[in-house]
């Protein structure tokens, strides 16, 4: 009996390593069809003085703007300097630094300093804010988990609020056990939940954006699959911990479960950004729009399944599910990937 139990465990572990390696191949496989688009990993976008572009990706690099760029600035794991214009700036893991002129700004897990001009609102999360004395915040200033630092002369239009994760949190799980999804503004919970969801949203598009085949087809495999796919999340999530803890027992494991959690994260965004795609074209479907662009679906659809989990009890509920059905399914989609 003993020796049963060990093959299964050993068959499960064989496989979800398989599904590792495979995910984590097909996961950072770039696209060709997006150079046009100054997507960059692992380098470098310098934008100089008198030249435009329409927007900028730099992932494990240094984005600098001396010239413009119309649309949006994202940054992942490395510098942003704004010494031009700019439209909306996303910094996540890396200072931003704004001398220039930006649109709304949005720093996770980074410091910002502002010398220049932000047109819409500025939102910190999780780093430290420093205002020059030439800074002028057009609209909202929102900090949270992080600290602020102003000079005199800094101007701030709109509203200002700053609270710490614990506030935030707390009244969070206050709210829930209450039961009101839809906090007032003035609460910090609103401003936290608008922050997730913008946070969630822009990763999602990216992920759209990054790997559109790969979203597409995963796409498909939850529309013409939901069932197979809910039975596969679940089997997955169910067995992901007792695989990492077999893993852990020896120490040759313990890289191959990183592996695993590493696809495990690939595989979640990429099917919670199929699920996104799915939901927004059909919105977007029915209000007569016959081609929707695929960011534009993405987002909608994003910012439709957030509302959802904000519903008290049930929308938690509903929310769990459909981002289990869509893991499911992006684990199918890979597998069929590599095999055809």
């Amino acid at each position: 009996m003993k020796n049963t139990i060990m093959k299964n465990k050993s068959k499960i572990s064989v496989f979800l390593l398989l599904l590792a390696v495979l995910g984590v191949i097909t996961c950072f496989t770039p696209s060709t069809a997006l150079a046009q688009d100054m997507v960059v990993t692992g380098g470098d976008i310098h934008i100089h003085e008198g030249e435009q572009a329409n927007s900028t990706i730099v992932i494990f690099g240094s984005t600098r703007v001396d010239g413009e760029v119309w649309q949006g600035v994202v940054n992942i794991l490395g510098n942003t300097e704004i010494n031009g214009n700019a439209g909306s700036v996303v910094a996540i893991g890396g200072p931003a630094d704004i001398n220039g002129t930006a649109g709304d700004v949005v720093v996770v897990a980074g410091p910002a300093l502002i010398r220049g001009q932000v047109s819409g609102d500025l939102v910190a999360v999780g780093g430290s804010v420093k205002l020059a004395s030439n800074a002028k915040i057009m609209g909202d200033l929102v900090i949270v988990g992080g600290t602020l630092e102003r000079d005199p002369g800094a101007v701030v239009t709109g509203s200002e609020v700053s609270l710490s994760l614990k506030e935030a949190l707390s009244e969070q799980i206050v709210q829930w056990l209450k039961g009101f999804p839809f906090p007032t503004p003035s609460s910090p919970v609103f401003w936290w939940r608008l922050v997730s969801l913008f946070l969630t949203a822009v990763v999602l598009v990216l992920v759209s954006i990054l790997f559109p085949k790969v979203t597409a087809k995963t796409a498909h495999q939850l529309a013409v699959s939901p069932i197979l796919s809910l039975f596969w999340g679940i089997l997955i999530t169910f067995l992901a911990l007792p695989t990492t803890i077999l893993l852990f027992i020896t120490l040759l494991g313990i890289p191959l479960a990183g592996m695993l959690w590493l696809f495990l994260a690939c595989a979640y965004y990429l099917g919670f950004a199929s699920l996104s795609i799915l939901l927004g074209k059909k919105v977007l479907t029915s209000l007569g729009r016959k081609e929707p662009e695929l960011y534009i679906s993405t987002l909608l659809g994003a910012v439709f399944i957030g509302i959802i989990t904000w519903i008290p009890y049930a929308g938690m509920l509903v929310g769990w599910l459909l981002k289990i059905t869509s893991l499911g399914a992006a684990v199918l989609s890979l597998v069929n990937r590599q095999k055809s």
